[in-house]
């Protein structure tokens, strides 16, 4: 009987340690997730290093163009570091002297504060002043919501406001 008692002690103790791993497991898979939930303030400056390549063609006026941008790229330092690609199509209305556009942009580099590095893929939708005889563009706005990430960046979404030169947004 005495050996019946250790080994039913023996099973007992095993489920127990295999409870208490599935539960610390579990806890530690809580604790991580909501980790990745909390708010990751990105700020900064961003810069056009290329514009890439541009076509236009009237849009029922010879006042209003239609065009499409491919492979413009941008540099970005502060809390994100890096380059990004972006795809866009933009009405550019000479009438009014204003641009309005959307595109797609992906951000390759690392994030600050061990956030980690990879990429970002966000969409992206603008709007800003522009005058068609000098071709300036001032008072840029724009607004990106993060759709995708790869590396340590994956899983993150979030907006990112952009100025003319700057960023601001937070990432979960």
């Amino acid at each position: 009987m005495n050996k019946l008692r250790k080994q039913a002690l023996a099973l007992i103790a095993t489920r127990f340690l295999v409870a208490l791993a599935v539960f610390a497991g579990g806890l530690a898979a809580a604790q991580a997730a909501a980790s990745a939930t909390n708010p990751v303030h990105v700020s900064g400056t961003w810069e056009a290093s290329d514009f890439g390549s541009l076509s236009c063609a009237p849009d029922g006026s010879p006042l209003i163009l239609r065009c499409t941008t491919t492979g413009f790229v941008s540099q970005y330092t502060g809390s994100l570091t890096g380059r990004s690609i972006s795809n866009f199509e933009q009405i550019i209305d000479c009438k009014t002297g204003h641009i309005l556009g959307h595109g797609t942009e992906t951000f390759t580099g690392s994030i600050e504060g061990g956030v980690g590095s990879g990429s970002l893929t966000w969409g992206i939708h603008f709007d800003s002043a522009f005058d068609c005889l000098t071709f300036g563009v001032s008072g840029f706005s724009a607004r990106a919501v993060v759709s995708s990430g790869t590396g340590t960046l994956a899983g993150l979404k979030g907006s990112i406001q952009f100025g003319d030169l700057t960023y601001d947004g937070e990432l979960r």
